[in-house]
């Protein structure tokens, strides 16, 4: 199969698309820009075959489409895979209808790209023009988590062949480091309580401090805007006050944050389950993934989430969650008391991450693709 992936944004799953076809019987073509060029290159898949159209090089949107249609075109492309869309809505529809070749689109916000938009947002209105006749055009639907399934066949929003690819995957057996107290990492970029309740975190941890100073919290990510800001300076407070916190990030390099997903006990996610996105509700865990489910996938580390965040079935054995801060204290000093049922979580999440292994999505995915191209 020849085939076209188009990614400006998400490299993580253009690493799995990238190694789902790898392969003699499959050709890769990249429509993305230099930024996940690059991570490809510097990645294991850098001296893998693949064709790229690079959109950095043209000197506007209109140019790099019409290069993308030609490459298309001239190159007999059996199918176009759009994995991220996010903006140029109506150049992407315009590429759509002139190549009349077979396409499949990964859906991120559920709800913002099926379901009407019961909003005055006139972004979210412009843009759901394009979203449906896209939608309608395509062949195939991919989502990043079966449970997403049952939500788009019961809500009956899209009727053609359904496939799941994860955000990312397992690239390696991960050997846990003992810890004699609990080390409990929070990655995410820190950008205010939008759709992460740092408030709830910072309390929780300020009074598990107060208990057994000796269990470590950790932050992992970017610090944005004045809201991250803020959030930053109150971890900054408690560290000062003797809370066992700290915040570690590197712009330059994913190591320091790939050392402590390596080191770490646990991983929690103190995710809001509602937000909005041009104005349309989503919901964690129903329309919407979070990328910290897949980092307790990727480094095979249990989690504890909120119970109102629905927990993949393949994750479930290794993963706790809190209904209230008084719960979610329970728990965590629960887990340095008794390793035996720390080591539990963790043997199950090894487990569980082999069905983010290459060769099993694989074996799902690859079928899908094959009869989205034949129909």
């Amino acid at each position: 199969m020849k085939i076209a992936i188009f990614d400006f944004m998400h490299f993580e799953m253009v690493h799995v698309l990238h190694n789902m076809f790898n392969g003699s019987s499959h050709q890769i073509v990249f429509f993305t820009n230099n930024n996940i060029l690059n991570k490809i290159k510097n990645s294991n898949l850098g001296n893998l075959s693949y064709g790229v159209v690079n959109k950095d090089i043209y000197n506007s949107r209109e140019e790099f489409y019409k290069a993308c249609e030609k490459y298309i075109i001239k190159n007999h492309i059996d199918l176009v895979h759009f994995n991220t869309i996010d903006e140029d809505y109506k150049l992407v529809w315009h590429l759509i209808k002139n190549i009349n070749v077979p396409i499949t689109l990964t859906v991120h916000n559920i709800n913002t790209w099926l379901s009407p938009p019961f909003t005055l947002n006139r972004v979210a209105l412009s843009n759901y023009y394009y979203r449906k006749r896209i939608v309608n055009k395509s062949k195939g639907l991919i989502l990043q988590e079966d449970i997403f399934i049952n939500y788009v066949n019961h809500k009956k929003l899209y009727k053609k062949p359904i496939s799941v690819i994860p955000h990312t995957l397992k690239t390696i057996d991960n050997q846990h480091k003992e810890n004699e107290h609990l080390r409990i990492a929070i990655p995410g970029s820190i950008d205010g309580n939008n759709r992460r309740n740092y408030q709830f975190a910072l309390s929780a941890i300020e009074k598990i401090s107060k208990i057994n100073p000796e269990i470590k919290f950790v932050f992992l990510g970017k610090i944005l805007s004045a809201e991250g800001e803020k959030i930053f300076n109150q971890i900054s407070i408690l560290k000062s006050k003797g809370c066992n916190v700290e915040h570690k990030y590197d712009p330059t390099t994913n190591k320091i944050f790939d050392d402590e997903l390596n080191n770490c006990d646990i991983v929690f996610m103190p995710v809001k389950i509602h937000f909005k996105y041009e104005g349309i509700p989503e919901i964690y865990g129903q329309t919407k993934v979070t990328g910290v489910i897949y980092d307790m996938m990727r480094f095979q580390k249990p989690g504890i989430i909120p119970i109102e965040h629905v927990v993949p079935t393949t994750m479930e054995s290794s993963i706790l969650t809190y209904f209230n801060e008084e719960d979610f204290i329970n728990q965590v000093l629960g887990l340095d008391k008794s390793k035996e049922k720390l080591n539990q979580l963790i043997n199950k999440a090894k487990e569980n991450s082999e069905y983010y292994s290459i060769e099993s999505i694989k074996s799902r995915v690859l079928p899908f693709f094959e009869l989205v191209k034949n129909n």
